[in-house]
């Protein structure tokens, strides 16, 4: 018997021994095989850091059909760095811009030139431009010119400032072009004196790669100009003016008409911007184009404002920072179509939609009169309006966070965005999400039509982790503990019945 076992082990362990000879000689093989392959046909993924981005076909059809055909071979667009040859192309970093800027002068011959300037053998020339860092580069056509810091071409994290996330090249120097073959651009005007307060200037870097220029307006004391291209209030704490006892301005009266001449208007508010109680004269405007904003007197007659939490589709453990659901019917989906990545948005109020504007059958817009209402980012499913500390209203569909509402008479459109987190730089130049492409969608709907939509930063490396929410990462964790162990022991349950029954 006890020979019988031995001669069977034996057996078992020759068989072990030939399996393990062969998978190595099989992977040794295929690797022999695939290298040889590689080889000769050049398969190879560079993981090196400085990686080259080749200007892309996006890029070049953008500046055939808005830039160039303003060029002459008499006055090119020169994109001047201020250093040597030598120094540029010693720096890995400013490599990239220079690598894009050769690839547009190539493309473009004697409409695009890249020239060079040592700023401390020429300051007086350095001086003209505005330049105080050879880092910097400028972009020039005739008496016009842009600087763009070395910055401006990457895209930083929020917790490092240091180290580039992503390559931002391309858009940069193409806006940049586009502003100076463009002299009369128009102007994004940021209101004033209603409190509003800003954590960063993200929101008008977005206004710049627009093309607007930006400027502030004190809507109280001045008209809004001609050239108002876009107006723009973001986190406003006071209410705008009206005319009664006290005002003889009306800041609404200036917005209405405004909207009436075919203007463009954004508002950013949060689930703090009622807190002090309602804005009655902004809102009643609001309300005229569909839009209601979220809140309303507790029963101890305190202002409690609706706060928007999902914790199954958040970034934080509190739910209340979320990412936001893009439409999937209707002239809404195609307006959102070029948003490809997450959009992320916190401390968000919910907006619903006014009395007398109808829903259609696409689920995601609603009509009133000549103007229609479009739903462009909703909250997912399941999440909830938190207000005075308990929940006070949930919706199957989700919570509207961003409208945008279009009069087919005038051509006049408003967007409210329920989040000035929003347009924080951590969402908007972050190189992760999607938020600055969507307000770029939403201001092509809008009408300027000139609008950079698909120039989109390039990244150095995947930083889809930073998007997981709360609830995938809670999915993740369990399966990582949990799935390992139980194969764990139902192998070692297998292996036990089959050693008792040998």
């Amino acid at each position: 018997m006890a020979q019988h076992a031995s001669r069977k082990a034996l057996r078992h362990g020759s068989v072990s021994v030939a399996l393990t000879i062969l998978v190595a000689a099989s992977v040794i093989l295929l690797n022999g095989i695939v290298t040889r392959l590689a080889m000769r046909y050049g398969w190879f993924v560079n993981m090196n850091p400085t990686l080259l981005y080749p200007v892309t076909d996006t890029c070049y059809g953008y500046l055939d059909e808005y830039v160039m055909d303003k060029v002459s071979d008499d006055t090119p667009i020169r994109l001047i760095f201020c250093d040597e040859q030598s120094g540029i192309e010693s720096d890995a970093t400013q490599r990239f811009i220079l690598n894009t800027a050769r690839e547009l002068e190539e493309h473009y011959p004697g409409k695009v030139t890249v020239e060079f300037l040592n700023i401390w053998e020429r300051p007086s020339v350095a001086r003209s431009y505005g330049v105080t860092a050879s880092t910097s580069v400028v972009v020039a056509c005739g008496e016009e010119s842009r600087v763009c810091t070395l910055r401006d071409f990457f895209v930083f994290s929020i917790d490092d400032s240091s180290t580039p996330l992503a390559y931002n090249g391309e858009k940069r120097l193409t806006v940049a072009m586009k502003a100076v073959v463009t002299p009369d651009l128009p102007v994004a005007y940021f209101t004033l004196n209603h409190g509003e307060a800003m954590t960063d200037y993200s929101l008008m870097y977005a206004a710049t790669d627009a093309g607007y220029m930006v400027n502030y307006l004190d809507s109280l004391s001045f008209d809004i100009p001609d050239d108002c291209g876009l107006l723009v209030s973001c986190n406003p704490s006071q209410d705008f003016t009206d005319i009664d006892s006290v005002s003889g301005y009306s800041e609404v009266d200036k917005i209405r008409s405004y909207l009436a001449d075919g203007g463009r208007f954004m508002l950013f508010v949060s689930a703090d911007t009622f807190a002090a109680g309602s804005f009655p004269n902004l809102e009643g405007l609001l309300t005229e184009w569909g839009v209601g904003i979220d809140h309303k007197k507790g029963s101890e007659g305190v202002e409690e404002c609706f706060s928007i939490r999902d914790t199954a589709h958040s970034l934080t453990v509190d739910g209340y920072t979320l990412l936001g659901k893009l439409p999937e019917t209707g002239r809404a989906a195609e307006i959102t179509a070029p948003v490809t990545g997450s959009i992320r948005l916190g401390n968000a109020t919910g907006i619903s939609v006014a009395e007398g504007f109808a829903r259609q059958a696409d689920g995601t817009s609603f009509t009133g009169g000549s103007r229609t209402l479009y739903t462009l980012l909703r909250s997912h499913p399941g999440a909830q309006a938190w207000a005075g500390g308990r929940a006070v209203a949930r919706t199957d569909e989700g919570f509207n966070l961003m409208t945008l509402t279009m009069d087919a008479d005038t051509n006049g459109s408003l967007l409210v965005c329920s989040s000035v987190d929003y347009a924080s730089e951590e969402a908007m130049q972050s190189g992760v999400y999607d938020n600055e492409t969507l307000l770029l969608s939403a201001l092509a709907a809008m009408g300027k039509d000139d609008t950079p939509l698909n120039l989109t930063s390039q990244p150095f490396s995947d930083d889809s982790i930073r998007i997981l929410t709360t609830a995938e990462a809670r999915t993740i964790t369990i399966c990582l503990t949990v799935i390992p162990a139980v194969l764990a022991a139902v192998l070692g349950l297998v292996i036990l019945i089959r050693r008792k029954n040998a």
